[in-house]
């Protein structure tokens, strides 16, 4: 490729190489933006991650008076659910709602209501120190975190440890506060002692389980006298349910932590190693004559690159692909889009990687066919149904206008990539719930004439031959959306000539866009 552009014009060869560092850089620049402001934000500061509904089952012996034995153990439920239920900026302002009831009458033992201001990004309160909830990605220390109570409680890292084969780490902390204001017929006052030992997901910073214990009591005659004993852990259902939780989010957090940033890094790195290139070419023409040497050096630089980049493309449409299937946990609507987008885009950079593998073996003529004998109608039909889906919600007409049918040799898997090519160009030209595609064939005494139809904006006649070289994309009106790398009619007619064929735009059809192609008999 530098070779023949070396030869022929240096102005040409510059304008395309900074079609393909634009190129490059817009797609860089979309995927860094999309995962930096929109993606990652999402993720880790999303306000479900505030919103949990749980019960704990335990034991509590309570009494009236102070000086009065305490009751027998009472079973108890404990529900809680926060929610927010305003958002200001960074600022959301969540309701706590605590009830304690006997699980066997069902009686409310007492029920606590209360309001909180949360930083969502920190997960700190806005008014008071400490967390409202554990951080994400935590550390192994110590930290200042406010219990269901409402009494601030440091926690102690104590160790690693796994619930349901998920890794999390224990914390555990105590505390004693003043509680009178919820015994207001008592004349004395009242202290609580509090401990609790969490299980956090590091990760997310979402507890998994936890066990607590509280004993309040009035101190008289420098005694502590117990006026209420209770400890509560979750029930396994409500265990399952935060492990489904943070699961879920784990998985999406380690695609757009870990595998999002190898898929950028490299897509930066190409574009460094181009701008070196680009700059050393900007020298006088007797230097640039000097780099023709270097040619089989880039070709293999850049091979290697894509080649880097389709590695972790591979896991990432795995990974999306598994999710999609929900076979672990259930998705939300809002995931199921996220991880969708993640999906099409992983496509297109793929798509745009195979495409400039396409260009350099066409290039170097390194293109190796399998040819084959076929039925054309059914080759066709079958052809067309794989490129249906991409009409999408278009209400387009893809049809196939071919009676007679005859055997053609050609490697089938590279001229159902042209075909495929012109199919997706036109579906982006044509107009929507009217838009029309057709196929046809015919043969003459050279063999057979493929075409491929439609309806939409057409193309000048001026630029007819302009359309199949490299990187070249011609303008087009605002109301129609079509991105592309300006290589997917380079490589059609790369194939199409491959086999001893040649394509070319119909200069005589007037109602949109016609294009044949002649394969040889």
């Amino acid at each position: 490729m530098l070779a023949f552009i070396l030869k022929n014009a240096n102005m040409g060869y510059s304008s395309m190489i900074d079609k393909l560092l634009i190129l490059i850089g817009i797609m860089g620049i979309l995927c860094l933006a999309g995962w930096s402001f929109l993606a990652l934000p999402e993720l880790e500061h999303t306000t479900d991650t505030f919103e949990i509904s749980a019960e704990n089952i335990g034991e509590i012996r309570l009494s009236d008076t102070v000086g009065v034995p305490l009751s027998d153990p009472i079973k108890m439920v404990f529900g809680w659910d926060t929610n927010v239920i305003k958002r200001t900026g960074n600022e959301l302002l969540i309701n706590t709602k605590y009830i304690y009831k006997d699980i066997l009458t069902d009686e409310v033992l007492w029920v606590t209501v209360f309001d909180e201001t949360v930083d969502k990004y920190t997960r700190q309160y806005t008014d008071k120190p400490g967390y409202f909830m554990f951080p994400h990605d935590l550390e192994k220390k110590d930290y200042l975190v406010y219990d269901v109570g409402g009494a601030v409680v440091n926690y102690n890292f104590i160790g690693v440890t796994e619930i349901d084969g998920l890794e999390v780490y224990e914390f555990s902390g105590q505390t004693t506060f003043d509680v009178s204001n919820i015994y207001p017929d008592f004349e004395e006052q009242i202290f609580e002692d509090y401990s609790s030992t969490n299980f956090i997901e590091p990760t997310t910073g979402v507890d998994v389980s936890f066990n607590e214990k509280f004993t309040d009591y009035a101190i008289v005659d420098g005694q502590k006298v117990p006026i209420l004993d209770a400890w509560d852990s979750p029930s396994e259902f409500s265990q399952k349910i935060l492990i489904q939780k943070v699961r879920t989010m784990k998985i999406i957090h380690e695609i757009y932590h870990d595998v999002i940033p190898v898929v950028i890094i490299s897509i930066t790195g190409i574009v460094a190693v181009l701008t070196v290139f680009r700059t050393k070419f900007k020298t006088s023409k007797k230097e640039f004559t000097q780099l023709e040497s270097k040619e089989k050096l880039k070709d293999e630089l850049v091979s290697m690159l894509s080649h880097e980049i389709k590695n972790p493309l591979t896991p990432i449409k795995s990974m999306c692909d598994l999710l999609l299937m929900e076979k672990d946990d259930p998705l939300t609507g809002k995931q199921r889009e996220r991880i969708q987008i993640i999906l099409n885009n992983s496509n297109v950079l793929h798509d745009l990687l195979s495409d400039f593998g396409d260009v350099k073996k066409l290039d170097l003529d390194k293109v190796q066919l399998s040819k084959t004998e076929i039925n054309l109608k059914e080759y066709l039909a079958t052809v067309i149904e794989s490129v249906r889906p991409f009409t999408g919600d278009k209400n387009i007409k893809l049809t196939l206008n071919l009676k007679d049918s005859w055997n053609i040799i050609c490697d089938q898997k590279r001229i159902s990539q042209v075909i495929s090519n012109l199919v997706k160009n036109a579906i982006d030209f044509v107009p929507v719930n009217k838009g029309e595609i057709i196929i046809n064939a015919e043969k003459d005494n050279r063999g057979t004439i493929i075409s491929i139809q439609d309806n939409g904006i057409g193309i000048p006649i001026e630029d007819a031959e302009l359309i199949f070289d490299k990187f070249k994309q011609l303008p087009n009106p605002k109301y129609i959306q079509h991105e592309g790398s300006g290589l997917g009619l380079a490589v059609c007619k790369g194939i199409i000539e491959a086999h001893g064929g040649q394509i070319w735009l119909d200069k005589d059809y007037e109602s949109g866009t016609k294009i044949k192609f002649l394969i040889p008999k």
